[in-house]
């Protein structure tokens, strides 16, 4: 069997993290398929190694802005791919009368709508396109991946879709990021000179809410309680917030750090070098952000929105990451109680490390392959 991957729609970050992972890691001899063909911009492919079994396709449409990609689907893919027996879609929107295909949930933000009338005009329409656009490839797909039990229940309510065939697939984690958890020190051992460090690792965005765990991080050192708050991470919008609470607190200097985006590859030192790890996201479909800080063994304080409680359980203290003072308590919480963090380190990491790019790519290309054979099998 021959897969299309159509990646018209994937230019960088996640998405192109996650279809390297899959393509690296997937067990071709047992999945079902003899070859793939895999459809995005050049810039895209470069990105992406030569594999005995990947041919690598452009389009002059897949050269230009996004919305030249639409013109690809719906014109020219289905006799690209008339060697395909199914395509996977993994940027969620399909508009091409090639069937079958199979595609996957990865983006909550069109979805959660009250998250996006946080946003300016600009950007609340182009997440409105995202809505129907995805909607409209969901209810078609004759397959769709979710990453969360969370993800399938809130869309699938959206959408009262009928019946197609959907699965949970979760992403993994790659092994560069695991560390077995650290002996907690106690909240003594740690003072303004060698302060207990707070890591949060995310583009900065509306729903990411750095400013609030910045302000927070800012008022418990004000008080005398020895902490920073290391920042990573590439400014989508909303940057004007956290500037405005390190303009206003005199000691933001001494305990918040803004470090800008840096490679992938280099994130795991900053994991394995931080005391804990936070979170104060308000809308996510399977963070792997949080994936990472589980594999790298750290005490973990998490918002308590979406899907974090499905991912940690009881292995974290929550918070609510639009009012300060909840963020505040539980970071004070955390820091404190260092056999709490043992705890909560060991058993994350025991969680995380079951998320794993092998299972994920196997999984994945069985099921595309699987949805493939019923499809067949349906329209004899």
């Amino acid at each position: 069997m021959i897969i299309g991957i159509d990646a018209s729609n994937i230019r960088e970050g996640g998405g192109v993290t996650h279809l390297k992972a899959l393509l690296e890691h997937v067990n071709t001899s047992n999945t079902g398929f003899s070859a793939i063909v895999l459809w995005s911009s050049q810039a895209t492919l470069n990105q992406f190694p030569d594999y005995p079994f990947l041919k690598k396709k452009t389009h002059f449409l897949l050269n230009k802005s996004t919305l030249y990609t639409f013109l690809f689907q719906l014109f020219y893919l289905k006799k690209e791919a008339k060697d395909c027996e199914v395509i996977f879609v993994p940027g969620g929107t399909f508009i091409s009368r090639f069937r079958p295909f199979v595609t996957m949930s990865q983006n909550m933000l069109p979805f959660e709508k009250e998250e996006a009338k946080a946003y300016g005009l600009k950007m609340r329409w182009r997440l409105k396109i995202l809505y129907y656009t995805q909607s409209y490839t969901f209810k078609r797909a004759n397959g769709l991946i979710f990453l969360t039990q969370y993800a399938r229940n809130y869309i699938t309510q959206i959408l009262k879709k009928g019946n197609t065939s959907s699965t949970i697939i979760p992403h993994g984690v790659h092994n560069s990021f695991q560390l077995a958890p650290r002996v907690q020190k106690k909240a003594t051992a740690y003072s303004r000179d060698t302060p207990f460090e707070f890591l949060y690792v995310s583009y900065i965005t509306v729903y990411k809410h750095q400013w609030n765990i910045a302000e927070a991080v800012c008022q418990l050192h004000q008080k005398g309680v020895p902490i920073k708050l290391k920042l990573i991470g590439s400014v989508l919008d909303s940057f004007e917030k956290l500037q405005a609470v390190l303009e206003s607190y005199p000691n933001s200097k001494e305990c918040i750090e803004y470090i800008g985006a840096i490679p992938h590859q280099d994130l795991s030192f900053h994991y394995h070098t931080a005391d804990s790890f936070v979170f104060g996201s308000t809308c996510e479909n399977l963070p792997i952000i949080l994936l990472e800080a589980m594999n790298a063994g750290l005490p973990i304080a998490s918002s308590n929105y979406g899907p974090m409680g499905e991912l940690l359980g009881s292995s974290a203290v929550y918070f609510n990451p639009k009012k300060v003072a909840s963020v505040k308590s539980a970071l004070q919480i955390l820091f404190e109680n260092h056999e709490l963090r043992q705890l909560i380190a060991s058993n994350v990491y025991n969680k995380g490390v079951l998320y794993s790019w092998q299972y994920c790519a196997n999984k994945t290309f069985k099921y595309i392959v699987d949805s493939a054979i019923a499809y067949k099998t349906k329209t004899k």
